[in-house]
């Protein structure tokens, strides 16, 4: 019993360290981010450490540890999303500097004479 008290413990702190909003500032998302791996980590150990099914589970703790849990994995993929969004609009910009900066790189029709003869 005390062991699944932990994992509800961990699984708490994951869900109300989610319930915070992604942060835009580089650092701060970095520690964001390594908060969330930590916690997942750590509660993926404390699961498979489990020696057999916990039995002896309250039903209101294991209910409420399963609506966590989907709600961990919304949010989840929540914070995926916006960083997919973010690297996209990250890999856009980029791009445009990068033509905008090499501007004669690539070659142009412009100014050219073709003749017809040839």
């Amino acid at each position: 019993m005390g062991e699944m008290r932990a994992v509800y413990k961990v699984t708490k702190q994951l869900d109300n360290h989610l319930h915070e909003p992604l942060p835009s500032a580089d650092d701060a998302r970095e520690d964001y981010l390594d908060i969330i791996d930590f916690l997942l980590e750590k509660r993926g150990l404390m699961m498979a450490s489990f020696k057999s099914a916990p039995s002896t589970v309250e039903p209101s703790i294991a209910k409420e540890m399963v609506e966590m849990n989907d709600s961990i994995e919304e949010k989840i993929r929540a914070v995926k999303a916006q960083i997919g969004r973010d690297l996209n609009q990250t890999r856009a910009r980029l791009h445009v500097e990068n033509r905008y900066t090499n501007a004669f790189s690539s070659p142009t029709l412009e100014g050219i004479y073709f003749d017809k003869k040839n």
